[in-house]
C-alpha cells in the first residue's frame, strides 16, 4: 500500500471522533466555567440510542482488527498442526509462554493508557497530553520486555525440568527465540493502538490489519510449507515476527499522515518526571490481567502433564477462546474510550449509560458465540488436527467452554469499563480470589484429585472462577459506581500524573471541585 493511499485513509477516517460536544473535545473541558453535565435534558432513551449506535459503529471495526490480530496465532497453529502432534503441542506451549511472560504484563501495562489517554484527550486543551502518556506507556513496555530475552535463551532446559519431553522442549525453544524478533514492535503497536482509540479513531488498526492479515496468511504457508521458501516449524514464528513489524510501521505511518499526529507532540524526557503516577495504575492493570490470564495459562501447562494429546486438544480450545473473546474485548475497548472521554468532559450520565449499553451488547454477542461453539463442537478439532484422539477430547471439552464463554467475554468487556474508571486495583482484588482461591484449587481437585477428571476437571474449576469474576465486576459497575464522583477522581488523576510545571490545570480543577455538588441528577 502506498504512502499516499494510507494518508488518504487516515484523513478520511479521522472524522470518527466521538461527537460529545459541538466543539472539539480538547478545547472545552477543565475551563473556568462550572463543570455541570449539560446533557441532563437528554432523555434516557435518547442516550441509550446514541450510545448503542456509537458503540456499535466503533466496535465493529475494532472487532475486525482484534479478530485479524488474534487469527495470527490461529493461522500459526494451523500451519504447524499438520506437521505432527509434537509440533502442535510445542507451538501451543510456546504461545502459552508468550502470553504469560510477554503479552500478559506488557499489554496489562499498555491498558493503563485507556485510563489516561481517553480522559486526557477531552479534559485538556493541550492534545499533546495524550502523546505524553503514550511515551510513558512505551517506556514501561520496553523495560518490561528486556528480561524476557534472558528467559527465552534458557527456556529449553527449564521446560525439561518441568516434565516436558526433550522433543517438545526443543521445538518450543526454537519457536520462542524466533518469535522474539518481533516482540517489541508488537507491544509498541498495542500502545499506539490505544493512543489512536483515545482520540475516537477506531478504524486505524482495522486498516492496518486489512493490509497485514493476507500477508501473514501467505507467509505462514510459504515459510512453513513452500518447497522453495519453506523452513518447516520455525517458519510459523518468523511469519508472526514479520507481521508484527508490518503492523508497527503501518500504524506509525497512519498516525504520521493523519491529524492523530497532533496529539503526539514529540518525545520529551519530561515524561519520566512523575512516571510513577502512571505505574500506580499500570501495575494494577497488569495484575488484573495477570490474575485471570495466568489462570488460563496454568491450565494449559497442567494439561501438558497429561500428554501431548491433552495439550494439543487444549490448544484447539484456546484458539476458540481467543477468537470468541475478541468481539466482547473490542466492545470493552470502545467503551473504555467512550467512558474516559465522557468523564474527561464531566458527562457522567453519558459515561454511565455507555457502560450499561456495552454490558447489554456483550451478553448478546457472548450468547451467540456460545451457541455456535456448542453446535460445532464435533467439527472444531478437525481444523487443527487429523488425530482422532485430539478431535475426540476437543469435542468433549468444548461444551464446558461454550457454557462459560459468555462470562469470559464479559470479563474482557467490563475490564475496559473498569480501566476507564481507573479502578484497576479493585479489578485485581476481584480477580485474585475468583481465580486463585476458587478456580485453580477447585480445578486441581477435580482434575488431579480423587475424581480424576483430568482436563475436564481443570475446565470446571476455571468456569467457577470466570463466572465469579464476571459477576463481581458487573455488580460493581451496575450498582456501586458514583458517576458524579468519578468525574472528580478522573480530573484529579490527570493533575497528579501531569508534568509538575502544568499549573493551569490545577487551578481549573480547584474551580471544578468547588462545584462538585452541582453535577445534577443521575437519572
Amino acid at each position: 500500500m502506498s504512502a499516499t493511499s494510507l494518508g488518504t485513509m487516515a484523513d478520511e477516517h479521522y472524522r470518527e471522533t466521538a461527537p460529545l460536544l459541538p466543539s472539539h473535545p480538547s478545547e472545552t473541558t477543565l475551563n473556568h466555567e462550572p463543570m455541570v453535565d449539560d446533557e441532563l435534558g437528554v432523555s434516557r432513551i435518547a442516550l441509550i440510542r446514541q450510545e448503542a449506535w456509537w458503540l456499535f459503529t466503533s466496535s465493529v471495526p475494532l472487532s475486525l482488527s482484534y479478530l485479524c490480530q488474534s487469527s495470527f496465532t490461529f493461522v500459526s497453529m494451523l500451519s504447524v498442526g499438520k506437521l505432527g502432534v509434537n509440533e502442535l503441542a510445542a507451538s501451543s506451549l510456546a504461545v502459552m509462554l508468550i502470553n504469560f511472560i510477554v503479552l500478559m504484563p506488557c499489554i496489562g501495562l499498555a491498558c493503563a493508557l485507556e485510563t489516561f489517554c481517553s480522559s486526557a484527550f477531552t479534559a485538556s486543551r493541550d492534545k499533546t497530553r495524550v502523546g505524553f502518556h503514550l511515551q510513558r506507556g512505551l517506556i514501561a513496555v520496553t523495560l518490561q520486555l528486556i528480561p524476557t530475552m534472558l528467559v527465552f535463551v534458557y527456556i529449553d532446559t527449564l521446560l525439561q525440568k518441568t516434565g516436558q519431553t526433550p522433543e517438545v522442549a526443543a521445538l518450543c525453544g526454537q519457536f520462542l527465540r524466533v518469535w522474539l524478533i518481533g516482540s517489541w514492535p508488537l507491544v509498541a503497536f498495542e500502545c499506539l493502538k490505544r493512543f489512536v482509540q483515545a482520540q475516537g479513531i477506531m478504524q486505524a488498526s482495522t486498516w492496518v490489519m486489512v493490509v497485514v492479515a493476507p500477508i501473514h496468511m501467505f507467509n505462514s504457508y510459504a515459510l512453513v510449507w513452500s518447497p522453495s521458501l519453506g523452513m518447516g516449524f520455525v517458519g510459523a514464528p518468523l511469519a508472526t515476527a514479520i507481521s508484527s513489524w508490518l503492523m508497527f510501521f503501518l500504524l506509525v505511518g497512519y498516525i504520521a499522515m493523519s491529524k492523530a499526529r497532533e496529539a503526539w507532540g514529540g518525545f520529551t524526557w519530561d515524561c519520566l518526571d512523575g512516571i510513577w503516577e502512571f505505574y500506580r495504575l499500570a501495575i494494577p492493570s497488569a495484575a488484573m490481567m495477570a490474575c485471570s490470564w495466568a489462570a488460563f495459562e496454568l491450565v494449559t501447562l497442567e494439561s501438558s502433564m497429561f500428554g501431548p494429546v491433552a495439550l494439543a486438544a487444549q490448544a484447539c480450545i484456546f484458539a476458540a477462546m481467543s477468537l470468541t473473546y475478541q468481539t466482547p474485548a473490542a466492545i470493552g475497548s470502545a467503551a473504555a474510550a467512550r467512558v474516559g472521554n465522557s468523564l474527561g468532559q464531566g458527562k457522567q450520565r453519558r459515561a454511565r449509560y455507555s457502560s450499561y449499553v456495552a454490558i447489554a451488547m456483550g451478553y448478546i454477542v457472548g450468547m451467540a458465540c456460545s451457541v455456535l461453539l456448542f453446535v460445532n463442537r464435533h467439527r472444531w478439532g478437525y481444523i487443527f488436527s487429523d488425530d482422532a484422539e485430539v478431535v475426540g477430547l476437543c469435542s468433549t471439552l468444548l461444551p464446558y467452554f461454550a457454557a462459560v464463554q459468555t462470562y469470559d467475554g464479559m470479563n474482557g468487556l467490563v475490564s475496559g469499563v473498569m480501566r476507564a474508571l481507573g479502578r484497576q486495583s479493585l479489578g485485581a482484588m476481584m480477580a485474585f480470589p475468583s481465580f486463585w482461591v476458587l478456580a485453580i484449587p477447585i480445578g486441581f481437585y477435580l482434575g488431579m484429585g480423587p475424581m480424576d477428571l483430568k482436563v475436564v476437571g481443570l475446565w470446571l474449576g476455571l468456569a467457577v472462577g470466570v463466572i465469579a469474576y464476571s459477576l463481581s465486576m458487573q455488580c460493581y459497575v451496575l450498582f456501586c459506581v458514583d458517576w458524579r464522583h468519578e468525574v472528580k477522581v478522573c480530573l484529579e488523576r490527570l493533575v497528579r500524573c501531569s508534568n509538575p510545571k502544568v499549573t493551569e490545570t490545577r487551578e481549573r480543577l480547584a474551580a471544578a471541585t468547588s462545584l462538585s455538588d452541582g453535577y445534577g441528577s443521575l437519572a
